[in-house]
């Protein structure tokens, strides 16, 4: 029978709690309840329709819950199972095959087509006139009471409280973005020098992976004061922080420079921000061979290194998609990190009652909170 429950639906004029009904799950499809779902940047441009995604669509894409039912093939999870939500993937093409998934073929129309399939898909979620909704949103929609999920969207939680599939709600994308750019990609050898662009979820959890590595220097740069004033201690020992508000790139990269062991500069600077003078201070920054990983995104954004400079210099540029993250594999491996007390993401979170998602945005504004959890 078909799921009628509540959801944040996103249209051209607003942004609120509305009646929808979803329709029953398809063979590789469940139902989930969800017990929180934490809200990424990327939901506030889909919010604002400036991000893949067609408006009317309910949002979401980091979320956890138990499982409620499941379609006719689905054999990863049963009933009542625990699950934390991530990015969708085929499964079956080259990139999926290779252990690629953030690279997957059909990531756009699994992830942003809004439809089963893909934008010319069959609509899986209707509002209370019983108008079509864009639902699906990174294989989930999860800012919903009960979500309509692709089987390859979850990742089973074993032995876990509610205390903690809570938390563990936020880990489906910007953290394992984050992290995954140190872990997976840039896999900085001891003795690093580190820089991270960027002090919000995304980053710090840059930040607190790059602390695993025992870097020579670690430096979060970022342009307000007030965000760098509220990061929890415990995150940034160890790290030198810079303000770097109003100061042009090649300022930013000589300060940069100062701060490592041979005053040459770093071996690996991560945008997590996607802002033009970000990326040529990130990419001014580097000593030879040194890495650029750009994590943030913005739709006008260009590269405007001087090709000189990154020939002369041997430097690599690298964008990644999910930081690389394959979330059934690291999503376990930073909860394995946080229960030994190596990885504290749960210092980024605010938690806010699930009703309460205008309030969880303004505070996000103004800079009053990292990482917002709405819980149900």
């Amino acid at each position: 029978m078909p799921t009628t429950t509540e959801a944040y639906v996103a249209r051209p004029s607003s942004l609120q709690l509305e009646n929808v009904t979803y329709a029953d799950p398809a063979s590789t499809e469940l139902l989930v309840d969800v017990v929180a779902a934490s809200l990424c940047h990327s939901d506030v441009k889909a919010a604002q329709g400036t991000f893949h995604v067609a408006r009317p669509l309910i949002l979401g894409h980091e979320a956890a819950g138990y499982v409620k039912a499941v379609g006719s093939a689905v054999t990863y999870v049963k009933p009542g199972d625990a699950v934390v939500l991530a990015y969708a993937h085929c499964g079956r093409c080259r990139r999926c095959l290779g252990g690629r998934q953030p690279y997957c073929e059909g990531m756009f129309g699994l992830n942003f087509g809004g439809r089963r399939g893909g934008v010319d898909g069959e609509v899986v979620v209707r509002d209370a006139k019983g108008e079509g909704l864009g639902g699906l949103f990174f294989g989930q929609s999860s800012m919903s009471r009960v979500a309509l999920v692709q089987e390859n969207s979850c990742v089973k939680i074993e032995g876990c409280s509610r205390e903690e599939l809570v938390r563990f709600a936020s880990l489906g994308c910007g953290i394992q973005t984050g992290a995954g750019a140190i872990l997976n990609v840039a896999k900085p050898q001891a003795g690093s020098s580190i820089v991270v662009f960027g002090g919000g979820a995304v980053g710090l959890s840059a930040i607190t992976a790059a602390k695993l590595t025992s870097p020579a220097c670690l430096v979060l740069a970022d342009n307000s004061q007030t965000k760098l004033d509220m990061i929890p201690k415990e995150i940034l020992e160890g790290v030198h922080t810079i303000n770097t508000a109003g100061q042009a790139p090649e300022d930013i990269a000589a300060a940069l420079k100062k701060l490592t062991p041979t005053g040459l500069g770093m071996d690996y600077a991560i945008d997590g921000v996607g802002n033009e003078d970000v990326v040529l201070a990130a990419h001014l920054c580097l000593d030879k061979l040194g890495t650029m990983i750009i994590v943030g995104g913005s739709p006008t954004a260009r590269l405007t290194p001087k090709i000189e400079g990154h020939l002369v210099g041997g430097l690599t540029t690298r964008g990644t998609h999910q930081g690389d993250s394959v979330s059934r594999i690291m999503i376990p491996h930073l909860i394995q990190l946080w229960r030994a007390g190596r990885f504290p993401f749960d210092k980024f979170l605010t938690t806010f009652k699930f009703e309460e998602l205008q309030h969880a945005l303004d505070e996000t504004h103004v800079g009053r909170v990292i990482k917002p959890l709405l819980v149900l």
